[in-house]
């Protein structure tokens, strides 16, 4: 989810962290500051399960030699392996094992079913309300349940457009779309046969539908927020197959076999080969999360022709923040609650969601932070790429928990592939999908 990047001096960051701790007003629960709060004295270690190698995330690094030194409790980063990350730490938890004190996860993946199963630890104690008031409202249910908080954020992945600039402006374009109907109008002039031999060449637009679950509970998730939809009820029943999933799941098909702008192979595709094809110049237009954003920048030699557009278009007439959502996931801490350093777990998950993690994450990693009052940051507006268009997204962002989340998406799956390649209508792969979730107790 991360990449290495160059590292910002120690000492920088050191000096900005003295400068700003007084931003978060931890003076109600506990100061973080030199010399051992009381709930830091005793405890020589906390272990953290990391979500993958750590070589891929720096500013956890930073953060966590920060954390030492201001309260003096040394951060062991166990790195976990990226095919086992979800079997593993629910193994670990369900055991009762007190090996990990906090897990760095996301909440998509086992939210509610880690906190139904009584494995994590509330943390409303130990989070300032001014500090929830600087995360995004839309993301802060997915967090919590029966009104505790559970997770902390770190940093946030807003969903963008991606375009290759060259293309677009040799297509007549001087603006990137906003809405399905202006992307279906580009991608149809950007859809090209070059040599004339009866083959695309170049697609006009493509999104990532693998069969892998995550992949697809994203993109359909993006197209369904932006039709104005949700994935569930408050009970807890699908609301995915209301008017809004018919529309995003019929104009992902359309796009495909109706206007003919987008590959049929799309239904393999990730979001890493399919951010190579939009270097390559194979695609033009793609939808993908911030977290490619580098990668794709950095592609030689396309990268200095590539540009983030807009935030994901929508459904026509539609309006950010008031009538839709757009679909951002992220990475949070949680607490294992046998965990034997309570009290200096809490507090760790609860920094990372103030000012000076969050800044850590954007300055040594270009990761889109979660916390809104860090992107006032001049230095940091200066740093990662189009940061204005990734605000706008993270502003008006949400994701829907949901118990059973791993046989949820391989259903999901299967249904939505098998509406892009035509083996049932878009309202049939619906109602098959609500069936199979019902028969297999998913709601």
């Amino acid at each position: 989810m991360t990449r290495k990047v160059k590292k910002v001096g120690f000492f920088v960051l050191m000096m900005f962290l003295l400068a700003g701790f007084s931003s978060i007003g931890w003076a109600d629960v506990g100061r973080l500051w030199y010399g051992q709060p009381d709930w830091a004295k005793g405890v020589d270690k906390l272990t953290v399960f990391n979500l993958g190698a750590v070589e891929y995330d720096p500013a956890i690094e930073e953060l966590c030699i920060a954390f030492e030194e201001i309260t003096g409790i040394k951060i062991d980063i166990y790195p976990a392996p990226a095919a086992t990350l979800l079997e593993e730490a629910t193994r670990s938890l369900a055991l009762g094992e007190s090996t990990y004190d906090v897990l760095d996860f996301p909440p998509i993946w086992c939210m509610p079913d880690w906190v139904d199963a009584g494995w994590l630890e509330p943390l409303n104690d130990v989070i300032p309300p001014g500090m929830i008031e600087q995360w995004p409202p839309g993301m802060v249910p997915s967090l919590m349940k029966d009104g505790k908080i559970y997770f902390v954020r770190h940093q946030v992945e807003p969903r963008v457009v991606y375009y290759r600039k060259d293309l677009v402006e040799q297509a007549g374009y001087g603006k990137p779309p906003k809405d399905w109907n202006e992307l279906v109008d580009l991608a149809k002039k950007l859809t090209i046969d070059k040599d004339g031999d009866g083959n695309i060449d170049q697609w006009g637009y493509a999104y990532s539908a693998s069969p892998t679950g995550e992949t697809v509970h994203e993109t359909f998730g993006s197209f369904l927020y932006v039709a104005g939809g949700e994935f569930w009820n408050e009970d807890g029943s699908p609301a995915f197959n209301g008017p809004e999933g018919l529309a995003a799941l019929t104009f992902m098909s359309d796009v495909v076999n109706k206007y003919k702008i987008v590959p049929p192979g799309v239904i393999t595709y990730r979001e890493g080969p399919l951010m190579d094809l939009l270097g390559s110049g194979a695609v033009a237009v793609a939808e993908g999360d911030c977290s490619l954003m580098l990668r794709t920048l950095s592609s030689e030699p396309y990268g200095e022709k590539i540009a983030v557009a807009v935030p994901a278009p929508y459904k026509a007439g539609m309006v950010s923040g008031k009538d839709f959502y757009y679909f951002s996931k992220g990475i949070s801490y949680c607490v294992n609650k046998n965990s034997k350093h309570l009290e200096a777990a809490k507090r760790l998950a609860a920094w990372v969601g103030g000012y000076e993690a969050n800044w850590f994450e954007g300055a040594v990693e270009l990761n889109f932070p979660f916390n809104r009052a860090v992107f006032r940051s001049p230095y940091l507006k200066s740093r990662i790429p189009f940061f204005e268009v990734l605000a706008k997204v993270a502003e008006a962002g949400k994701v829907e928990t949901h118990a059973n989340v791993p046989l949820f998406e391989d259903i999901l799956a299967k249904g939505v592939n098998s509406a892009i390649s035509q083996e049932r209508t878009p309202q049939e792969a619906l109602d098959w999908m609500v069936a199979e979730m019902r028969r297999q107790k998913v709601f």
